[in-house]
């Protein structure tokens, strides 16, 4: 049986997700900031969510998404799939593609730059897109 954070053994989204975030604070803030941030004593809660040994509490979702510095609805769903990893499709469909922080920044921009208008994806601007993102 896999342990509660894994997924047929392999480490869930959401531990992977947070190795990469502590990985990305590195020089910024220590695991124990994070861990104490998030209202935990010590780090080794922090150690066993990364590792996937431990589940994310539900509870614990927003201050560990802003101890971590990651977009809280991302986290969120990561943090459901570890529960109902057979649920991720259903989960997908209910809550449709939740765009991080920074995706809902460039549609703000997008919004400002159009005057709210709604513009549709023509081949041009998927040409400035790929230029833009394929480096």
């Amino acid at each position: 049986m896999a342990q509660p954070g894994t997924i047929d053994g392999n480490t869930s989204k959401v531990a992977q997700h947070i190795a990469v975030c502590i990985e990305n604070l590195k020089g910024v803030k220590s695991q124990r900031e994070v861990a104490m941030e998030a209202g935990y004593d010590k780090p080794n809660m922090i150690s066993m969510m990364k590792t996937g040994t431990a589940r994310v509490p539900l509870d614990k979702v927003l201050p560990l998404a802003n101890a971590l510095e990651t977009d809280p609805a991302l986290f969120f769903r990561l943090a459901l799939e570890q529960y109902w990893p057979d649920s991720a499709e259903a989960i997908s469909k209910i809550f449709g593609i939740v765009p991080s922080k920074n995706e809902r920044d460039i549609m703000q921009y997008i919004r400002n730059i159009t005057d709210g208008k709604d513009p549709a994806l023509t081949p041009e601007i998927q040409k400035g897109l790929d230029k833009t993102f394929s480096s």
